[in-house]
């Protein structure tokens, strides 16, 4: 008696065993990026702390900023809170887009792998950073995103001011620090992502921001909605 060969059922199998190989290639190549609510540890991890150690290089003003705030909140004994974490990481953005912009690489590297936070960000900072190397961002959305970062690293400085009791002298020091390092991320950046006028796109094909004609006249945007922001805060400790 010969024996049937079960081929409907082999072919079940190998159609199982090819799906969940499919689902297990794509899970391993997702990027892993940190969680918003865990310790913000260098750009992606220990593995890259160098990266986080030579942005920071390149904007001495953040690493004064958030050593004058330790040693502020250690005299205290205050424990790190969660706008201690926020503020090194809008820091860690600044010095790594003015690490990118300020390179001859002219590639995505220190801001690759830095992670969206709707607290402070518009769009992620690594695609802020592409669009800047190839200057397809407008002069207004552009604005946008930096007068976000100023506001909300404004907020969160007074918070830890406030939480470590800074005398007014403190105070004035922290905030100095805080407009000069964001002007100077922001004054490379208005150099390095809009078009200049005297050199003119090479061909008409080449990419570049659009802004239409009813929107050249109106006036800045202040993010304000009925008292508020458009993140939901008023901006207020």
């Amino acid at each position: 008696m010969e024996l049937e060969i079960p081929y409907r059922l082999i072919a079940g199998i190998l159609l199982i065993a090819m799906i969940v190989g499919l689902v297990v290639q794509n899970v391993y190549m997702i990027p892993q990026y940190p969680r918003v609510d865990e310790p913000f540890i260098g750009i992606i991890g220990d593995k890259n702390s160098q990266l986080k150690g030579e942005a920071f290089r390149t904007l001495p003003e953040a690493t004064v900023l958030l050593e004058f705030l330790d040693s502020a909140g250690r005299v205290g004994q205050h424990p790190a809170s969660a706008e201690r974490q926020e503020l090194e990481l809008l820091l860690s953005k600044l010095a790594a887009l003015h690490q990118d912009l300020s390179s001859t690489d002219r590639q995505v590297k220190a801001t690759l792998h830095l992670p969206f936070e709707t607290a402070h960000d518009r769009v992620i900072v690594g695609e802020l950073c592409g669009m800047c190397l190839q200057q397809t961002i407008s002069s207004r959305d552009l604005d946008i995103i930096f007068e976000s970062w100023r506001l909300r690293g404004s907020t969160l400085l007074l918070k830890l001011c406030t939480l470590y009791d800074l005398s007014e002298s403190d105070v004035l020091f922290a905030e100095k620090q805080w407009l000069a390092l964001w002007n100077k991320v922001y004054s490379l950046s208005t150099s390095r992502c809009l078009p200049s006028l005297m050199s003119p796109l090479s061909s008409v094909r080449d990419a570049a921001p659009y802004e239409p004609e009813h929107l050249k006249d109106t006036r800045s945007y202040d993010y304000r909605y009925g008292g508020l922001s458009a993140s939901g805060g008023n901006g207020v400790i």
